[in-house]
């Protein structure tokens, strides 16, 4: 069939029925794209393992416990309130008379530890040039209660600074009133002894133990001179000397 179209296109040619030459047919080519699509089937893409990132957990948050309520009746004031290991008294955890240091020592009879901490600090501040003297340390049940009898009658007006019986850190032997020898009550803060002391007490275990502004809280006013002794771990946390005990033990 093929060559007989040749034929017959050879001989139009030569007779001139044709206006020009003639191309011959040429077989319809498929585009390799096209035969490819065709004759090979699309592979299926493999889907990519999806990676699973797991949910952060929550920051665990610090618990907090309450102290437990001080229920102390009769003999068991015989025993300070204590939270954390620090003994707490004031006028909302008072002691009975029968209450005294266990291991009184020196003049002030202050208990063992914080007389030995006290002797530290004063050497580190004679070094410094500054010199502390104790006004007042361990104060029995009834010493405490004829001074604040004293204070009723000569200076009712201030006895948010006195403590009643049973009421006073100075018969815990851990309390201390402290000062240069010369200038005494609220100006003994701006002496050199009392900015010692807010500077450095800490170091030794002592803090300032009624903070100005925080009368509501301790039950005192103000007292630059009055010094607690809770050793030096608990203390540390104390620099800025405005932290009350109450606060730092969860008791405010």
């Amino acid at each position: 069939m093929i060559w007989r179209s040749l034929a017959l296109a050879a001989a139009l040619v030569l007779t001139g029925c044709t206006a020009g030459p003639v191309a011959l047919p040429v077989p319809e080519r498929v585009p390799a794209t096209t035969r490819s699509a065709v004759h090979t089937p699309s592979a299926t893409p493999t889907p990519s393992p999806t990676a699973t990132t797991p949910s952060p957990k929550p920051t665990p948050k610090p618990t907090s416990t309450a102290p437990a309520k001080d229920t102390r009746k009769g003999a068991q004031l015989n025993t300070p309130y204590t939270v954390l290991g620090i003994p707490v008294v004031s006028k909302k955890h008072r002691i009975s008379a029968a209450y005294a240091p266990k291991n009184p020592t020196g003049a002030y009879h202050l208990e063992s530890t914080a007389a030995a901490a006290l002797a530290r600090m004063a050497a580190a501040a004679r070094s410094d040039g500054v010199r502390i003297r104790v006004h007042s340390g361990y104060r029995s049940w009834a010493a405490q209660f004829a001074s604040y009898q004293r204070a009723k009658r000569n200076y009712p007006q201030n006895l948010s600074f006195y403590a009643p019986a049973g009421a006073s850190e100075h018969q815990t032997g851990l309390a201390v009133d402290l000062w240069d020898g010369v200038t005494w009550s609220l100006p003994m803060a701006y002496t050199a002894t009392g900015r010692w002391l807010f500077k450095h007490a800490h170091e030794y275990g002592f803090v300032l133990r009624y903070p100005k502004g925080k009368t509501n809280i301790t039950g005192y006013h103000y007292e630059p001179w009055h010094y607690r002794y809770i050793g030096k771990a608990d203390a540390t946390k104390f620099t800025s000397n405005s932290l009350t005990l109450e606060e730092y033990l969860g008791l405010a």
